[in-house]
C-alpha cells in the first residue's frame, strides 16, 4: 500500500490486528529488515511497516535531513489515523522516532528504539570510517545525514515523555555506556543490553527482539 505525505508517496506493509504499532527501519536498509518478525507480532498488533522516502519501494529521493523524515512520519501517523500508536525506531529510524517524540509526545504511546546514538561521541571511531568513506567517495546521502545530524540536545531528550526502551548490542558500534547516558534523560526512559549481539544480528531479519517487544508493548 501507498500513502502520499509532504509530496512523497511512501509504501508501508500492513498485517495483523489489535493496537497499531509502527516499524521505522534504519539508513541504508527499508521496511524489509522486519520481514522474520512481521507475522509473529502481527498475531498481537497491527503492524505498520513504513519504507522511508527513498528506500524500498518508497518515492522520492532520500532525506537531506532528519527532520524531513521526522515530518514524513507525523504526516503519516496523523494521515492514517494512528496517533497513539507503539513505536519501534531502528538505527536512524529509532533517532526519528525519538526527535518526533521529543516534539510531539502525544503521538506515540510507549516508543522502543535500537542501535541509536545522539551524538558523535557515542559511536565507536572505525564506525567514522566506514561512514565517511560511504559519504566521500560514494556521495550517499544517508551517511552524510548521518555523521552531520545525529544529534539531540539533553533538553530535548528530557521532553521525551512517553515510556522508552533504549535497545543496544553489547558488541554494538554504538556505545552501550552512551546509550545507558541518554536513555536516563529520557523522563521514562530504560536500558536493555541484548548480551553478544553486533548493531544488526539482533534487529536486521531477526526474531531476538520478538519477546522483549511484546513484553513492553502489552
Amino acid at each position: 500500500m501507498k500513502e502520499t505525505v509532504n509530496g512523497v508517496s511512501l509504501y508501508y506493509h500492513k498485517l495483523g490486528t489489535g493496537t497499531p504499532l509502527l516499524l521505522l527501519h534504519g539508513h541504508h536498509s527499508d521496511g524489509g529488515m522486519y520481514d522474520k518478525i512481521a507475522a509473529p507480532l502481527s498475531l498481537y498488533y497491527t503492524v505498520y511497516i513504513l519504507d522511508m522516502r527513498g528506500h524500498g519501494l518508497s518515492g522520492g529521493d532520500r532525506a537531506k535531513h532528519y527532520q524531513i523524515e521526522v515530518q514524513d512520519v507525523t504526516s503519516f501517523i496523523r494521515h492514517l489515523h494512528l496517533e497513539g500508536c507503539y513505536c519501534f525506531g531502528y538505527d536512524a529510524g529509532g533517532l526519528v522516532a525519538l526527535m518526533l517524540a521529543s516534539q510531539a509526545p502525544t503521538l506515540f504511546k510507549k516508543l522502543m528504539v535500537a542501535g541509536v546514538f545522539v551524538n558523535g561521541a557515542g559511536i565507536q571511531p572505525y564506525h567514522y570510517m566506514t561512514e565517511g568513506f560511504q559519504r566521500i567517495f560514494r556521495l550517499d546521502r544517508d551517511s552524510r545525514v548521518e555523521l552531520t545530524e545525529s544529534f539531540m540536545s539533553p533538553a530535548e531528550l528530557g521532553r521525551v515523555s512517553v515510556p522508552t526502551l533504549c535497545v543496544v548490542g553489547e558488541n554494538d558500534w554504538v556505545k552501550v555506556e552512551h546509550v545507558r547516558w541518554y536513555s536516563q534523560l529520557i523522563q521514562r526512559g530504560r536500558l536493555i543490553i541484548m548480551p553478544r549481539q553486533s548493531h544488526t544480528s539482533y534487529a536486521d531479519r531477526s526474531l531476538k527482539l520478538l519477546d522483549l517487544i511484546k513484553s513492553f508493548c502489552k
